[in-house]
């Protein structure tokens, strides 16, 4: 299935490039969250600075994420994406440089990650709000399954390349392979060439007014609110487990060491592969309203059998089966924000959803580790599992949504 994704959709030579500097430097963003967590656990031996530090990747976009929104509808969209590129390129290599001095600290990682983070926060919604600029609609679902794998694979391929470095070097040289991978999606949006439909140059209004105007639109509009609530508290609830858990649970309940956590991501990766060209395939023949209001309940009930885990074979079982409804609700919402919002406004509005995805986020993973210093993290995600599921009430009982 995902042989006939490529098939489709590579000969779009702009979208193919896009697509490839996805995989590598996303592929990049997974070896980077490895290394930092497990390095920040060695340094520190604390699970809730962990957690803090980790929060730091989602921190920036909750607090200026919207007007990253607003930049992506003024300017050049692949202008933004090649300038986050190579700044984060140049931030990253700075860690094994300064540990190669012995001068590495927790709040130097804290602060390089919350650079990276906000360069991060600037290049995702002009990503997102490009890919309706190069298909038609009819084919956004295909074109979002794609742009989705290219996560999936990313994070597939990510921490099979960290198992192999971590097991023959030392962790710090995951952040120079990170470093890396930003420089050659550099080289593959060069490779996209102008992206059609580029937001209108002339009289504008002011930057500011433009930003409210984008959150009045997007309060306002009945599908967008509920998507926001729902991305929202769903983030907030859900993501803390995932991120700061797992490498927590492999840790103290299944005492394994980092190469574990790195080969669990590819579990997430295998499941959410075979899930989203199922979203390709079927999403013409499914309502997007209702696949995204599923697959967060779905999302949600399958992490809690890892309450019962005992092994890490079961917990890759059950993190697969976890992940294949991922896509579910990605490529859901993506395909709705491209379909139905003006595209002078797509920015923005991808904008507010990534506030959401990544602010509840940053949220959820410094909750979690606090919480982890007091309550067993079986019991956490027995929790976790069931509060996410709930989260998508509003959805099914908002009539205008359904």
């Amino acid at each position: 299935m995902i042989l006939m994704l490529l098939k489709r959709f590579l000969i779009n030579r702009k979208l193919g490039a896009l697509w490839l500097g996805q995989v590598i430097s996303q592929a990049g963003d997974s070896v980077y969250q490895i290394g930092l967590l497990w390095l920040m656990l060695e340094l520190t031996g604390s699970k809730s600075l962990a957690g803090t530090v980790a929060s730091l990747l989602f921190l920036p976009t909750l607090l200026f994420g919207v007007f990253a929104g607003v930049l992506a509808d003024r300017i050049s969209r692949r202008r933004i994406m090649l300038v986050s590129d190579m700044l984060r390129a140049l931030l990253v290599v700075t860690i094994p440089l300064v540990a190669a001095f012995g001068r590495l600290s927790p709040a130097y990682l804290a602060i390089i990650t919350f650079a990276v983070a906000a360069l991060a926060a600037f290049f995702n919604p002009a990503r997102d709000a490009a890919v309706p600029s190069l298909v038609s609609a009819q084919d956004l679902p295909h074109a979002n399954s794609l742009i989705q794998t290219s996560w999936q694979l990313a994070i597939l391929l990510g921490p099979l390349l960290a198992a192999v470095v971590v097991t023959r070097a030392d962790i710090i040289h995951l952040f120079t392979i990170d470093a890396l991978t930003y420089l050659a999606s550099f080289a593959a949006i060069i490779c996209v060439g102008r992206i059609p439909a580029n937001p209108p140059q002339g009289h504008r209004a002011s930057a500011l007014k433009e930003l409210l105007d984008g959150l009045a639109f997007a309060v306002k509009h009945p599908v967008m609110r509920i998507l926001i609530l729902v991305t929202a508290i769903d983030n907030i609830v859900l993501m803390g487990a995932a991120v700061v858990g797992l490498p927590v649970f492999i840790r103290e309940e299944l005492s394994l060491g980092a190469q574990y956590f790195a080969w669990l991501q590819t579990s997430i990766a295998s499941g959410a592969i075979v899930g989203a060209p199922f979203m390709a395939i079927y999403g013409k023949r499914l309502s997007m309203r209702k696949t995204v209001l599923w697959g967060v309940v779905l999302d949600g009930l399958t992490f809690i059998p890892v309450f019962w885990v005992q092994s890490f074979a079961q917990l890759f079982v059950a993190v697969f089966v976890h992940s294949f409804f991922i896509p579910l609700i990605t490529v859901s919402r993506a395909t709705i924000i491209g379909r139905h919002i003006p595209e002078q406004l797509r920015g923005r509005m991808f904008a507010v959803i990534n506030v959401c995805l990544v602010g509840g986020t940053a949220l959820s993973v410094a909750l979690t580790g606090i919480a982890a210093e007091y309550v067993s993290i079986r019991n956490i995600f027995l929790v976790i599992g069931i509060g996410a599921a709930i989260t998508a009430l509003p959805g099914f009982m908002s009539k205008a949504f359904r």
